[in-house]
């Protein structure tokens, strides 16, 4: 008999010998991989906390140097420092708690500049210009240390962070410009308009006399000498110049640290107080002028025009294209506007476009309050 072979049929896979060892040692590395895989994965989150907590703690330390290097500045007092240093710092949160800054986190000092252009603090330093916070999550702070997300063989489950930063009283050379224009004679709840003479001048006053008893301009000299007082105080050298405008402006004083000197230049006028227009923005030029030639500047110095009028701008430059012209050699301004008559709108865009800020005062003693506000607002720098 003869015997049938049945035929495969096409449509059936041909069985390959080699598969299944492939197939297993895929699965060995797969088994090998995936652990390392896993560190990597773990590695990479738990750096990824790390820099974040880092990160909160950086903006902690900033804002406590910040806040407490500017309260050190206007109040004189480290413990008042200290304790607004503290109340910034808690203000932020380090993983969802509150930071713990304590007073031993806090040092004085002194930062100078050296010849990098760097500022380097010393703690021993006699000339206590500057303050150093450092904020910590630790055994020692609440919170403790920072948890890793995924425990790592053979390291610690939780990483002590601190971050740290300095704040500095930096040198500032100001411009104070001051409107000595005709309206400066009359009292600041009268309207200056002449005739008639200003209500407190004597029979018989016209301009070029001494200022009358209340008029603006006195009140502008009691409010200048409150500034200059203040910056006697400070910590820092602070250079003052002094510019007056009218019709024109004039740098009657170059930068200098007598103070003084800025009321003297001043008493000139308060002896022999004349008419004349308003040219805000030629005072604002005549105070850049002021800070940025000459042999007194400092290249170095923060550079701030304060400029006062009690008025409306009515001849020469317009005040905010010389604000423009001011703020491209980085110099700040502040604007003061006293008396109700003032611009107020005008010099608000001045203070703006430097950078700065805009204050007005209806009387001589809000006057004084602005520029005793402004002495407390000088700049402070982040050095570290």
């Amino acid at each position: 008999m003869m015997s049938v072979t049945s035929p495969v049929p096409h449509h059936l896979p041909r069985r390959n010998a080699r598969s299944r060892p492939r197939q297993g040692a895929i699965l060995v590395m797969v088994a090998l991989l995936l652990p390392v895989m896993v560190i990597l994965a773990g590695f990479t989150i738990n750096m990824a906390l790390l820099q974040l907590r880092k990160t909160e703690l950086f903006v902690a330390a900033d804002a406590a140097a910040r806040a407490g290097g500017r309260e050190m500045g206007m109040a004189k007092s480290s413990a008042e420092a200290v304790a607004r240093a503290q109340q910034f710092a808690a203000l932020n949160t380090v993983g969802g708690t509150p930071v713990d800054l304590q007073p031993g986190d806090i040092e004085f000092g002194q930062s100078t500049r050296n010849g990098l252009d760097r500022y380097v603090f010393d703690p021993q330093g006699v000339f206590k210009n500057a303050m150093r916070v450092t904020v910590s999550r630790d055994d020692s702070h609440a919170g403790g240390p920072v948890d890793l997300l995924f425990p790592m063989p053979g390291v610690d489950t939780s990483v002590p962070l601190s971050q740290t930063s300095v704040s500095t009283q930096v040198q500032v050379d100001i411009a104070i410009v001051v409107d000595r224009s005709g309206s400066m004679a009359y009292a600041s709840d009268e309207i200056a308009k002449y005739p008639p003479a200003p209500k407190s001048a004597p029979p018989g006053w016209d301009f070029c006399d001494p200022a009358p008893p209340n008029s603006r301009w006195l009140d502008l000299v009691a409010a200048v000498d409150v500034f200059t007082q203040q910056l006697s105080q400070s910590a820092t050298a602070e250079l003052a110049s002094l510019v007056t405008y009218a019709d024109t402006a004039l740098i009657e004083q170059p930068l200098t640290i007598d103070y003084a000197l800025i009321n003297l230049n001043l008493s000139k006028y308060t002896q022999r107080l004349c008419a004349g227009a308003t040219n805000i923005g030629g005072g604002i030029l005549a105070g850049m002028t002021s800070l940025t030639l000459g042999a007194t500047q400092r290249h170095g110095a923060v550079k701030v025009i304060i400029v006062m009028t009690d008025g409306k701008h009515n001849t020469g430059i317009d005040p905010l294209v010389a604000a423009k012209t001011v703020a491209a050699q980085g110099i700040m301004i502040f604007s003061v506007t006293f008396s109700d008559e003032a611009d107020q709108a005008r010099m608000r865009a001045v203070a703006q476009e430097g950078q700065g800020k805009h204050f007005h005062a209806s009387n001589g003693a809000e006057l004084k309050d602005v520029f005793l506000e402004i002495a407390k607002q000088l700049p402070v720098l982040i050095t570290e």
